[in-house]
């Protein structure tokens, strides 16, 4: 762990924040995106010293005010300083800006702006205490040998796992699965932002912008939302596709992909850059005749891919026409994984718009998922755990 430095620092691996306000709307905001991230720690109101302290101005204050807040930003040592405030000055609030305040929030106070802004706070201290380290998360890729087989499905509610196996983990959902993903609706949130709009920036591309347009589910997970017009499709090419995702890796954990069915030269790469390719089937003759041509063409496209291929027979049942031993037999290769056919459950989850985790946590084909994505993004090493602070796996700090 690292000093987080300053009087009275304590030897810590949580960032502290004093919150100088009234119980306002507005300190529930900060409240509330402070207990989304397990990186903070709210510290009480005796305390003199936080890495972190967002005042709240009064709107009757005066100029005694603006000279202590000038004041206090003067003697904030390595501290930042956040205010918000219900009525301000332009001229004024440049001129805190300017003597170093960092993020100023007018009320009533946004969301997202808060966890935006916290998220650059993180990122400039992990930027003080050493250089970028090299990629850690993990890539999954979930691809359908044909349509209707329960690959986005498979995709939510494995990306719900990953969130829940590792305390403190940070999981993103991203959805190539063209030309219409659905992965917003399963998890019922609606984008503002598309990776088309990534690439269409690329130049732009760091962990700041790549956060600023993912979206949040309440569970933790973040969405890579598709484009849904084939015109933002224009800055898609394995090379931007690369760039991305090397950052999700980064950034995140775990990064879940539901690439769909369809294969073609940016699919093949993102199965390249992943460290595992889940072919999602069912126990039908067509499906089994596509797992045949999946994997004709990754042999033909390149060998490696085979040795990350993983099997996963959906809707198994113990009894059918096709069993799994057969389809081991006709593949020449054997099923990695079969997942429990619960039907009624997880449509009842789906036109919930919520995961498998919230709606059944107990359901077998529930335990199922969560036991495959222990299997496919496992727990870290107390060796593999030494990572930088605060969930910017990115930056390397210095113990």
């Amino acid at each position: 762990m690292l000093p987080t430095g300053g009087k009275g620092t304590t030897m810590r691996d949580k960032l502290t924040v004093i919150l100088d306000m009234d119980p306002t709307p507005a300190r529930g905001v900060f409240e509330e995106c402070l207990s989304e991230d397990g990186d903070f720690e709210v510290l009480g109101a005796g305390e003199e010293y936080a890495d972190l302290l967002v005042r709240e101005l009064a709107p009757d204050g005066g100029e005694a005010q603006l000279e202590a807040v000038a004041d206090m930003v003067a003697r904030r040592g390595e501290r930042e300083v956040f205010l918000t405030a219900p009525v301000y000055d332009a001229e004024v609030l440049m001129r805190l800006m300017r003597q170093g305040v960092r993020e100023f929030f007018p009320q009533p106070v946004n969301h997202e702006e808060v966890r935006m802004a916290l998220w650059r706070f993180k990122e400039r201290r992990e930027a003080a205490l050493g250089p970028k380290r090299s990629k850690q998360g993990r890539i999954v890729s979930i691809f359908g040998a044909k349509g209707g087989v329960g690959t986005t499905s498979l995709a939510v509610n494995l990306a719900a796992a990953c969130q829940t196996h590792k305390p403190g983990a940070t999981v993103a959902l991203m959805d190539m699965n063209l030309p219409f993903g659905e992965a917003q609706l399963f998890l019922d949130i609606a984008p503002k932002y598309h990776w088309g709009e990534v690439l269409g920036n690329i130049s732009r591309l760091d962990a700041t912008y790549l956060m600023s347009v993912m979206s949040r589910h309440p569970s933790g997970i973040y969405l890579l939302a598709p484009p849904s017009r084939l015109d933002d499709l224009q800055m898609a090419t394995p090379e931007n596709i690369s760039r991305l995702l090397e950052l999700m890796r980064q950034v995140f954990d775990t990064v879940v992909i539901d690439l769909g069915m369809y294969l073609d030269e940016i699919t093949l790469k993102v199965m390249d850059i992943s460290d595992a390719i889940v072919l999602v089937c069912v126990q039908n003759l067509p499906c089994l005749a596509n797992v045949r041509r999946f994997l004709d063409n990754i042999r033909h496209a390149d060998s490696g891919l085979e040795e990350k291929l993983k099997i996963v027979v959906n809707r198994h049942l113990d009894e059918s026409d096709l069993v799994v031993e057969d389809m081991e037999k006709a593949l020449g290769l054997p099923v990695f994984w079969r997942v429990p056919n619960d039907y009624k459950t997880t449509l009842a989850a789906i036109n919930q718009g919520k995961t498998l985790l919230e709606t059944a946590p107990r359901a077998p084909v529930t335990r199922s998922l969560g036991d495959l994505a222990a299997t496919l993004a496992p727990v870290q090493t107390a060796e593999e755990a030494k990572k930088p602070l605060f969930g910017l796996k990115f930056l390397r700090g210095r113990s």
